[in-house]
């Protein structure tokens, strides 16, 4: 059973981390962190950048285990061949309440680059990078077609561990 104090502690908490922006968020003391590998698009130039020619799609899953609702913010840094990437902002805070997932896919992490002016390509790769002050279940599913509309020629799913970070 929570105590009330536990509760109200846990919610105030939360009140808190939602009303900071963005950067005071990803600042704050002590925070999990997720990047999670993401592989988007058509390659139709085989071995360049180091993939096979096809479709590749990215979902990324996101629960929240705990008893509360927990706020996270996101950022995407893409991955460029042969040189750094640009990364986007760090997003306003969401939350997600207890036993809510979402799910983030290859269209939603392109648009989250172009809202944040970081052009790419037809085939694009990077990181999603999830923050949080509470951890969170990550899963990454990978599929692959030999084109866009075809069928799945491979899939794979992998957990993305917590790293911590600050202090």
């Amino acid at each position: 059973m929570i105590r009330p104090q536990t509760a109200c502690r846990a919610a105030a908490a939360a009140i808190l981390a939602l009303s900071m922006a963005p950067s005071a968020f990803a600042q704050s003391g002590g925070r999990n962190e997720y990047a999670v590998k993401f592989v988007c698009g058509t390659n139709a130039r085989p071995l360049s950048p180091a993939a096979a020619a096809g479709t590749y799609f990215t979902g990324i899953n996101i629960h929240n285990p705990s008893d509360a609702a927990v706020p996270l913010v996101h950022k995407v840094a893409l991955a460029e061949p042969g040189r750094p990437g640009r990364p986007t902002a760090i997003t306003s805070p969401f939350r997600l309440a207890y036993d809510e997932a979402v799910d983030i896919d290859c269209a939603q992490i392109a648009r989250l680059l172009a809202a944040g002016g970081v052009a790419h390509g037809p085939f694009f790769t990077g990181f999603y990078v999830i923050q949080s002050q509470t951890e969170f279940d990550v899963v990454a599913v990978y599929t692959a077609a030999a084109t866009r509309t075809g069928p799945v020629t491979t899939i794979h799913t992998e957990r993305v561990p917590v790293r911590r970070r600050g202090g």
